[in-house]
């Protein structure tokens, strides 16, 4: 769970408050893997950052593609510099980025 006003702060890729939101309290499914969202969502919070170290590449591909989508800039230039470096051992894939 992420509170709204956290996604209004660090996130310009969610609808704005005022436009069709759903009610206060209600969920809203993402197309997202819950691991994606729990380690996207820590960007949101005044908190350590995740250690992307000990994330598997899936996840991490996969946690790339949302903080793009999502435009969760303290996620994105963190995951831009770790798909650097994991190109050397996944080229194929990172290739895309």
């Amino acid at each position: 769970m992420v509170h709204r006003k956290n996604l209004d702060t660090h996130a310009e890729g969610f609808a704005p408050t005022g436009v069709a939101t759903p009610p206060l309290g209600e969920a809203v499914a993402l197309p997202e893997a819950s691991a994606v969202l729990d380690l996207l969502f820590q960007y949101m919070y005044p908190q350590p950052q995740p250690d992307l170290t000990k994330v598997e590449f899936s996840i991490l591909a996969q946690l790339s593609e949302a903080a793009e989508k999502y435009q969760v800039y303290s996620a994105m230039e963190i995951c831009k510099f770790r798909m650097q470096y994991v190109a050397f051992f996944n080229p194929i894939p990172v290739s895309g980025f």
